[in-house]
């Protein structure tokens, strides 16, 4: 397949799936598409309202041990290694083009050259392979990257994602209609999270009416659920029931609540909490040419990540699973590697990828995340972590595809940290804050601060610090096995944007301290 060609110079191209704004040589054409379409099945995600609900609390602050981060930097080992590829026919469509059952949707023109600029020259390619794989002195601790919790800011979230309709003319953007969004948090009578206790809400009716449920969904370590009234299919409901199952199979705590009463706080006296045994950290990375640079980082990066992170969890029983993923046309689509317990092993499968191949600028993200949902993922007592390591949006034919599968690992209590690489623009954005806000995790995005890639888009988020890379994933894999959000101490923090305090933006007069060497 040809080199990448990404739109060049063009801050504003499209939404997720519709056109944001449309600057010269980013020409799309898209015909009107019924707001009210949720075909695909299941709980699906579709953006067309935000009706703002009370926030729920945060996570307390802890500053990570000094052993998160270990001195020993195991070099990972080499060697073949197979894996399982998944191919797809020469009929899917590129980014922008109509497929089967979306003859709603016609592009014209997906590329900028430099000719579309006004300048001499022909395409601008992105990923043009070349012969060196790996760059010269490739270390840990290069990249650099910031992290946004959309579920601390959500009235940023609200005005990211209203902003994105409301330039969506053409209505053909796929709309997820939250409703009231309400957090539910279990904990014991210490105060505790309480992972694996199983959450059922129902619309309340009469005393012995079977209602489907709304939700059916364990909690994860930090004790929470998501419950989005509309996109879980009970918007008019005044009135719902909460079932809490605690994870001993004892009789349930049941409650009648109110989207009013939001956050949710649900105590489980019988119970004493205890943190996850067991850890599955799953990486999908997008393994095509205009990720030469960074993935040959990545492997560095990644390699000492997962081996601080077994340093300074030892007890805990930790897998590793990864899958890469191209394009149609691609040598492969997807190559799944399920999880194992051999830290070597997977360092070596993830040794083993070389960025080549895309073409144009989506990428199949959709089978990527489908293969995701069939890892062998532990349901009890388990930490399931996926990060999402991509620079490009799903092909639009397969957009839904793409959420309904976040859709699903929600449902399965993973939680996905999308990183965005080089090269990320609005509609990449958009889809993975999607993932990360329904399955109460961050939005992490890597930056030019390290000087490796391609120059890194600027999110539309107010406030972030600028760390490196391999300490916020250790510092987010922590939180998810501690149960609570730990934050960035004052030495970790290389450079700020706006104003932020435990992941919250605040207003510029505001002042932050520092205590114990955290912002407060």
């Amino acid at each position: 397949m040809s080199a990448k060609t990404r739109p060049a110079r063009c801050v504003i191209i499209v939404g997720l799936f519709g056109v944001l704004a449309t600057p010269v040589g980013c020409a799309f054409m898209m015909s009107p598409t019924s707001s009210d379409d949720t075909s695909g099945g299941g709980s699906s995600l579709l953006f067309d309202s935000l009706i703002d609900a009370p926030m729920g609390t945060g996570s307390p602050s802890l500053e990570p041990p000094a052993s998160l981060v270990p001195d020993l930097r195991p070099d990972g080992e080499g060697g073949p290694s197979d894996a399982p590829t998944t191919t797809i026919g020469d009929s899917e469509e590129s980014f922008g083009d109509a497929g089967a059952g979306d003859d709603d949707l016609t592009a014209i023109d997906d590329t900028t050259t430099a000719a579309d600029d006004g300048e001499d020259g022909a395409d601008l390619p992105i990923d043009e392979p070349t012969d060196e794989v790996r760059p010269p002195d490739t270390q840990s601790g290069t990249l650099t990257a910031g992290s946004f919790d959309d579920n601390l800011n959500y009235e940023v979230f609200s005005e990211f994602v209203s902003d994105a309709l409301q330039d969506d003319a053409a209505a053909v953007m796929p709309r997820v209609n939250l409703g009231n969004r309400i957090i539910i948090v279990v904990h014991d009578e210490r105060g505790a999270p309480v992972i694996d206790a199983r959450v059922v809400v129902t619309e309340a009716g009469d005393v012995g009416q079977q209602l489907q449920p709304a939700i059916n969904q364990l909690t994860g370590s930090d004790g929470r659920v998501l419950f989005m009234t509309e996109m879980d299919g009970a918007a008019g409901s005044g009135a719902f029931s909460v079932a809490v199952h605690p994870p001993d199979g004892s009789s349930a705590v049941v409650r009648t609540l109110t989207a009013a009463d939001s956050p949710w706080e649900i105590v489980l006296p019988a119970v004493e909490a205890q943190p996850p045994s067991q850890l599955d950290l799953a990486f999908v990375v997008d393994a095509t040419g205009s990720m030469l640079d960074e993935l040959e980082f990545l492997k560095t990066e990644v390699g000492d990540i997962v081996a601080s992170v077994n340093a300074a969890f030892p007890d805990v029983d930790q897998r590793y699973a990864l899958i890469v993923y191209r394009d149609e046309g691609d040598e492969y689509v997807t190559r799944t590697f399920d999880f194992t317990g051999v830290l070597g092993d997977f360092q070596r499968d993830l040794s083993d990828q070389v960025a080549l191949g895309g073409g144009d600028y989506p990428e199949a993200m959709h089978v990527a995340l489908e293969e995701a949902e069939g890892l062998s993922w532990r349901e009890r007592n388990t930490a399931r972590v996926l990060f999402l390591i991509a620079d490009a949006p799903p092909h639009v034919a397969y957009a839904q595809r793409t959420l309904d599968s976040v859709n699903a690992l929600r449902d399965a209590t993973v939680a996905i940290y999308p990183v965005a690489a080089s090269g990320v623009a609005d509609e990449a954005e958009y889809v993975m804050r999607v993932a990360a806000f329904v399955t109460l995790s961050q939005y992490l995005f890597l930056t030019d601060d390290s000087g490796v890639g391609n120059s890194h888009a600027e999110p539309h988020i107010p406030c972030y610090h600028v760390e490196m890379l391999d300490g916020l994933m250790v510092r987010t894999i922590a939180s998810e096995l501690s149960g609570e959000a730990l934050q960035a101490s004052v030495d970790e923090i290389i450079r700020t944007v706006g104003n932020p305090s435990d992941g919250v933006c605040m207003p510029d007069d505001t002042v932050v301290d520092v205590i114990d060497g955290q912002q407060r």
